[in-house]
């Protein structure tokens, strides 16, 4: 067969044959422009809150507990009614009329450096009371104390001058301890935290004579038996505590506290 009729033949082949650019599919363009992503289950999922984070960075929780200040809480173990600290401002009003009272009462006091838990501290320089001298048995002065503790001892120190007592000796008064009877250390603040109580070591009368708390009191001294019953009676201090009804902690001295109620009840 020559080339001529090869060519020819070959021509209409390609004639007949179907139109394949024409019946051949589209071919498939870029993923990004032809097909659809799936979404994300990252955007289907509910977003969590985000939790706040105070200024220390630490987060914060939901639902926060009252804060301390906010929260009601009970009077403190031995502490007077309606007492507080920081003082409030009932406590700050009685601290004005009693130091008003010790003038009234012709006793010269000074403010004392603040400390903790006196709502009205106060110093004293003479330590006499209605006549009724009251001297350290160690200690330096200056001795701070509450004002109520002033007002009770002058008060009553001209009731036990009266009654023939001329001077207390005590160890002391202002102290930031713990309550401590019976041989025991309680978790309660005593009142000499509070500058409202005195520990009398010794007395002395208009005689001369001086009666030891520690050496006279088991033999019944009639003197130290006199300002016990007195202290006890008189309404102005709590029960004083004594060899007699704390022999374990107050073996040596009378513990006399300032009756103080800052709640204006009897």
């Amino acid at each position: 067969m020559s080339c001529r009729l090869l060519a020819v033949l070959v021509g209409a082949l390609a004639l007949c044959a179907p139109d394949v650019a024409a019946a051949a599919p589209p071919q498939a363009g870029p993923p990004h422009a032809t097909t659809q992503a799936k979404p994300s289950t990252k955007a289907t999922r509910k977003p969590k809150g985000k939790r706040k984070r105070n200024r220390k960075g630490t987060r914060k929780r939901k639902g926060k507990r009252a804060s301390r200040a906010a929260r009601p809480s009970a009077r403190p173990a031995n502490m007077p009614s309606g007492w507080a600290w920081p003082p409030t401002p009932a406590m700050r009003k009685q601290g004005v009329a009693c130091t008003t009272q010790l003038d009234q009462l012709g006793v010269s006091w000074k403010p004392a450096p603040k400390q903790r838990k006196i709502a009205t501290p106060i110093t004293v320089a003479a330590m006499e009371f209605g006549g009724l001298k009251v001297i350290p048995t160690f200690r330096r002065p200056p001795f701070i104390m509450d004002c109520e503790l002033a007002v009770a001892l002058t008060l009553h120190g001209r009731e036990l001058y009266a009654r023939g007592v001329r001077e207390l000796y005590f160890s002391r008064i202002y102290g930031y301890t713990q309550v401590r009877t019976g041989g025991t250390t309680k978790r309660a603040l005593s009142r000499h935290a509070l500058g409202l109580a005195i520990d009398i070591r010794a007395i002395v009368d208009d005689t001369g004579h001086k009666a030891v708390v520690q050496d006279d009191y088991l033999k019944d001294d009639p003197l130290l038996l006199r300002v016990e019953d007195y202290l006890n009676d008189s309404g102005g201090f709590r029960t004083v505590l004594t060899p007699r009804n704390d022999p374990k902690s107050h073996y040596d001295h009378f513990h006399v506290e300032a009756k103080v109620d800052y709640l204006g009840g009897p």
